[in-house]
């Protein structure tokens, strides 16, 4: 990951693709960790039955493309914090442009579970075993009244 974010990061987030968000010690300075964020898209035969009725195809999303946390800060919330940062994000955004959810595609079985505990699913029929976690269901975990402070209200028709 630290290889990804040196040759890749910057330039991505300089050229308006995925966007870097970097968290960092607040003693040395130093990068603990990143996520990244994207618009995306997912098929809609991808979803279960259930969530595929009435959506367009392919299903507007918003893509967590990479979540890492420098080793030596590692076990101490950084990824807690980088996670809640980017399902804040994504939430928000989505009141603006749609997006039906979160999709993410973890490296490995740990990573899997991570993103498990955090209310993410498999999404049974993509062929990257990739995890979703609906817009609709983080708004009712409590992120949605966050995601809304200082935010105007408008009606929409």
């Amino acid at each position: 990951m630290n290889l990804w974010f040196r040759r890749h990061g910057w330039a991505n987030h300089a050229a308006g693709l995925p966007r870097a968000n970097v968290i960092c010690d607040a003693e040395t300075g130093q990068i603990a960790g990143y996520v990244t964020l994207s618009a995306g898209q997912i098929e809609r035969a991808a979803p279960p039955k259930p969530l595929q009725r009435n959506k367009p195809d392919p299903v507007p999303a918003t893509l967590l493309g990479q979540l890492a946390v420098h080793k030596d800060y590692q076990g101490k919330g950084y990824a807690r914090s980088l996670l809640l940062f980017a399902l804040r994000a994504a939430l928000t955004s989505s009141q603006d442009v749609g997006s039906m959810c979160v999709f993410t595609h973890p490296l490995d079985d740990a990573a899997r579970g991570f993103y498990a505990r955090w209310g993410f699913v498999d999404l049974p029929y993509d062929p990257r075993p990739a995890m979703i976690v609906r817009m609709v269901d983080l708004e009712q975990s409590g992120l949605g009244c966050e995601a809304r402070v200082g935010r105007p209200s408008a009606r929409r028709s």
